[in-house]
C-alpha cells in the first residue's frame, strides 16, 4: 500500500517506518522541517513540508493524501511527565488529537483513502484496580482526568462516527510506551540516582507496551483489522512497584523505597486479548531494556558491587 503517516520522526514513528519499508509498503509523510524531510527521503520516505495544525498545510492535506490507500495519524506531544495535570503541557497533544483528527480524517475522505489507522492510548481509562480493563470499558468522563481523558473521548468519537463503509477504520490504544527514547529512560535514570519512590504500596498496575510492538501492531492494523475496530496494544500489566523493583535489579541497584502513606497511583490493568485472538498480534518484544539502554557491562556491574560492598 501508500500510506500517509503523520507523526514520523517521534519515537513511535521511527519505529514504525522501518517496518513499513520492509514489508514493501511505500509511505509519505509531513516533515516540520527541510532537514527533517531530507532525513526521511534518505531512508526512503515522500515527505511534504508542513505541519498538522498549520492552517496552509490543512488545506492541501486532499492533494498531500491523494493516490494513498491509507492514513495514519500517530502524533502526539505527550509531556515529559505523562500524569501531568495542567491543560498547558497538553495543549499540543490536544490539538492534535482533535483538530488534528478532524483535519485527516476530511482529507482522507476527500482524497479518497480507504483505511485508517488512529493512534489513542490506554491512560483515557477509568482507574480500575485490579479489575481487567477490556475495550468495552467506557473511557473515564471524570472532569479530574478532563484535560488527559476528554481529547481522547472526543478523537476516537470522532473517528466512530464514521460507518466502516465510508471508511475502513481502526483504532488502536497503546500503552505507555517503553524502549529507547521513552519514559523508561527517565525511569532508570531515577533510579541509578536513587531519587525514584514508590506511592503507596506499588500495586497499581501498568499497562506498558514496546515501542516495536506498537510499531507491528500499526502495520498489523493496517493490513488485517477488522473495519470498526478497536484495539488495546499492551503487553502483560505489571504492578508498578514490581515493575520497578525489575528494573533495578536489571540495573544492580537498590529497589526504590514505598510510601504507603501516599495514595497509589492510577492503575490501569488492560488486556490484550482481543488483540491476540481478533488482530492476530502479539507483543514481541517485551517490556524490559537490552544492555545497551542499560548501559551495562561486566566493568559496570563489578564496579556497582564493590560499591555497595562498600557502603555496607
Amino acid at each position: 500500500m501508500k500510506i500517509f503517516v503523520v507523526g514520523t520522526t517521534g519515537v513511535l514513528g521511527r519505529a514504525l517506518l522501518p517496518q513499513l519499508l520492509q514489508r514493501g509498503h511505500t509511505v509519505r509523510t509531513l516533515a516540520r522541517t527541510l532537514d527533517k524531510a531530507r532525513a526521511l527521503e534518505a531512508a526512503g520516505v515522500e515527505a511534504v513540508i508542513g505541519d498538522l495544525l498549520a492552517p496552509a498545510t490543512i488545506e492541501h492535506l486532499p492533494s498531500h493524501i491523494s493516490g494513498c490507500h491509507a492514513v495514519v495519524h500517530t502524533a502526539t506531544a505527550i509531556p515529559r511527565d505523562p500524569n501531568h495535570p495542567d491543560p498547558d503541557a497538553w495543549r499540543a497533544t490536544t490539538r492534535l488529537r482533535t483538530e488534528g483528527t478532524q483535519s485527516l480524517l476530511s482529507a482522507a475522505l476527500a482524497a479518497k483513502a480507504r483505511r485508517y489507522i488512529q493512534l489513542s492510548t490506554v491512560m483515557a481509562y477509568p482507574d480500575g484496580g485490579d479489575f481487567w480493563l477490556h475495550e468495552n470499558v467506557p473511557l473515564d468522563s471524570s472532569p479530574a482526568r478532563a484535560t488527559i481523558c476528554a481529547p481522547v473521548i472526543k478523537m476516537e468519537e470522532m473517528v466512530s462516527s464514521f460507518h466502516p463503509s465510508q471508511l475502513h477504520w481502526c483504532i488502536l490504544r497503546a500503552g505507555q510506551f517503553v524502549g529507547p527514547g521513552t519514559d523508561q529512560e527517565n525511569q532508570l535514570e531515577g533510579l541509578r540516582a536513587s531519587r525514584l519512590t514508590v506511592p503507596g504500596r506499588g500495586q497499581s498496575y501498568l499497562s506498558l507496551v514496546h515501542v516495536n510492538d506498537m510499531a507491528s501492531a500499526i502495520v498489523t492494523a493496517l493490513e488485517s483489522a477488522p473495519a470498526g475496530s478497536t484495539f488495546n496494544i499492551v503487553d502483560e500489566p505489571i504492578q508498578y512497584g514490581d515493575y520497578l523493583d525489575r528494573l533495578a535489579n536489571l540495573l544492580h541497584v537498590p529497589h526504590p523505597v514505598r510510601q504507603p502513606e501516599l495514595p497509589e497511583p492510577h492503575s490501569c490493568r488492560c488486556s490484550n486479548e482481543a488483540a491476540r485472538t481478533r488482530l492476530g498480534w502479539s507483543p514481541q518484544r517485551g517490556i524490559w531494556p537490552d544492555e545497551e539502554q542499560l548501559g551495562i557491562t561486566p566493568a559496570t556491574v563489578s564496579s556497582t558491587t564493590q560499591a555497595r560492598r562498600a557502603a555496607r
